[in-house]
């Protein structure tokens, strides 16, 4: 997810930052904990427009090397005389 969010900002070539330094954090420190806070909201987010769990969605999908199910073929059905 935070991926997601920050590939936006690896296509900035150039970043201003003009900072009073009033507040809990300044400059580049204040930019990284906004993108830490976005992530933050993202569980919430997605709960509220989708109203499925995170948990639950995640629940869902595969382990990275787990193996997809077999298929198992369909048996011809055989008629009986």
């Amino acid at each position: 997810m935070v991926r997601a969010l920050s590939k936006p900002l690896s296509k900035v070539d150039k970043i201003t930052i003009v900072s009073t330094g009033n507040g809990d954090a300044a400059g580049a420190y204040k930019l990284t904990g906004d993108i830490t806070k976005i992530a933050a909201q993202v569980p919430a987010l997605f709960e509220a427009l989708s109203g499925m769990q995170m948990s639950e969605l995640l629940s869902k999908v595969r382990l990275i090397g787990d193996k997809p199910p077999k298929l198992v073929p369909p048996t011809p059905a055989t008629k009986s005389s």
